[in-house]
């Protein structure tokens, strides 16, 4: 696995899971990551306390990824996890990013590069916001553990029972909802502010040219 590396303020590292993934979509995501970081921070009025980790990569190497990701992080050994798919990369083409636990308490947000380019890059802020509210979901306390208790689940080592498996399953859907419900409240101010500053610039033209006249 070769990653290429550069690193944002906060304890933000983007990479690109090998050579041929997009420059220009891994050049968007630099400049974006830390606006939509500032974003969230601000939302809930903290930063995360760990390193975040972006890894922009092809579709093919989205589950490979996740699973080695979560695989480390909840102690599972390699041969275990090195060709494990597990539910959260299922459909690989329709992931625009997933954040999940890594090693050494730190936290990757992977990115499907070639889903990126064909919305020509329009999704990256929704989808960075939605993944730095991912990111502090998991600086919460016991954060990681729904992930990392399936991941063992799914990975064989240790099985849950159907109702333990339920409450798991509830617990990852409220917290899609969360994130999806406040990346629509801070994109839809970022939108407010963005018409604002427009409107406030185009009646200082008018005034601008008043002033010369």
């Amino acid at each position: 696995m070769r990653f290429t590396k550069n690193k944002t303020p906060d304890q933000l590292t983007i990479r690109r899971a090998g050579l041929f993934v997009s420059k220009k979509i891994t050049a968007d995501i630099e400049r974006t990551a830390p606006v939509a970081q500032r974003l969230v921070r601000e939302h809930f009025g903290r930063r995360p306390v760990v390193p975040v980790e972006l890894v922009v990569a092809k579709t093919n190497r989205l589950s490979g990824l996740v699973a080695q990701s979560l695989g480390v992080a909840a102690g599972i050994k390699y041969e275990v996890w090195r060709d494990k798919v597990l539910s959260l990369t299922d459909r690989p083409g329709d992931i625009y990013a997933i954040t999940v636990a890594g090693p050494n308490n730190s936290i990757r947000i992977f990115l499907n590069a070639q889903r990126l380019r064909r919305r020509k890059g329009q999704e990256i802020g929704p989808t960075l916001v939605y993944a730095m509210v991912e990111v502090d979901q998991l600086c919460r306390k016991g954060g990681p553990d729904p992930q990392l208790t399936l991941t063992r689940h799914e990975m064989g080592t240790h099985v849950l029972n159907k109702a333990a498996l339920k409450k798991i399953y509830k617990e990852l859907v409220a917290r899609e909802d969360e994130a999806e419900k406040v990346t629509q409240k801070i994109m839809g101010k970022v939108v407010r502010n963005h018409r604002r500053e427009e409107a406030a610039a185009q009646r200082q033209v008018p005034a601008a040219a008043a002033g010369r006249a």
